[in-house]
C-alpha cells in the first residue's frame, strides 16, 4: 500500500507521510512561518488513555500532531499541537532555554560550512592534509562557552577525522587539536580552535590497529 495513502485504523497509529505534510502546512499557514523555521520533529500527539482504551474498530479517530520547531531568526524553540481535522493549531508555546535535537540536514550543513572555512583548511594543511574531501566533520553539542546569550544560540562543536582513502573507516584517524564552533541559527562558523599539531596516524581502516605515526 502507498504510504502516502495508508489508512489509519487505530488512535496510536503513527502519522502517515500525508498527515505530516498536512500538519506542517497548517502550522506554516496559521503562524505565518518563513523558510528560516526548522521543523525538527513531527509526531503523533497521543490521545488520552481513556480514549485509547475505549476505542473500537470503526470508531471515528481524532488525529493530532505534536511538532518541535526551531525559529532560527528569533533563536527560539517552540512546541505546537495541531488538530488535523478541521485543521487548526491547538496550542503553541516557546520553550525558553531549550534546544531541540540536531537534525540530519544540520549535520550536512555543518560539515559543508566547516569544510569551506579558510581557517579550518589552514589547520588541516598544517597537519599535512590537502584533500578535504577525505575529511569527516562530526557535529556535537557545544556546551556553554561562557557567552551571555549562549542558551539562545544553537551552537555545535564539530570535530574532524580524516580517511586515508575514500573507503576508510571514518573514525580511524582523528585530527587532534582542531575544534570548530558553528552557529546553526546563523549558518556560520564562529571560531576554529587550534590547540596544536599532534601526530596523525598513518594507518587507516580500524582504530584498534597499532598504527604508525608521522
Amino acid at each position: 500500500m502507498d504510504t502516502m495513502t495508508r489508512t489509519v485504523t487505530h488512535p496510536l497509529d503513527p502519522l502517515t507521510p500525508a498527515e505530516i505534510e498536512t500538519a506542517v502546512a497548517i502550522v506554516r499557514r496559521e503562524r505565518a512561518l518563513g523558510e528560516d523555521v526548522l521543523f525538527v520533529s513531527v509526531a503523533l500527539h497521543e490521545p488520552p488513555k481513556d480514549v485509547v482504551l475505549g476505542f473500537r474498530d470503526g470508531d471515528a479517530i481524532e488525529r493530532r500532531a505534536f511538532l518541535v520547531l526551531r525559529d532560527r531568526k528569533a533563536r527560539a524553540t517552540c512546541e505546537a499541537v495541531v488538530s488535523l481535522a478541521p485543521g487548526a493549531v491547538v496550542s503553541w508555546r516557546e520553550v525558553p532555554g531549550a534546544q531541540p535535537s540536531i537534525t540530519m540536514d544540520e549535520f550536512f550543513a555543518c560539515e559543508r560550512l566547516v569544510r569551506e572555512n579558510p581557517a579550518w583548511q589552514a589547520a588541516l594543511r598544517k597537519r599535512g592534509v590537502e584533500d578535504f574531501e577525505l575529511a569527516m566533520v562530526d557535529p556535537w553539542s557545544a556546551g556553554n562557552y561562557g557567552v551571555a546569550d549562549d542558551p539562545k544560540r544553537r551552537l555545535i562543536r564539530a570535530l574532524t577525522w580524516v580517511r586515508s582513502h575514500p573507503d576508510d573507516n571514518g573514525y580511524a584517524r582523528p585530527i587532534e587539536g582542531v575544534v570548530s564552533l558553528v552557529d546553526m541559527d546563523a549558518m556560520a562558523v564562529v571560531e576554529i580552535e587550534d590547540h596544536g599539531v599532534y601526530r596523525l596516524c598513518k594507518v587507516g581502516n580500524d582504530w584498534f590497529l597499532a598504527g604508525e605515526y608521522d
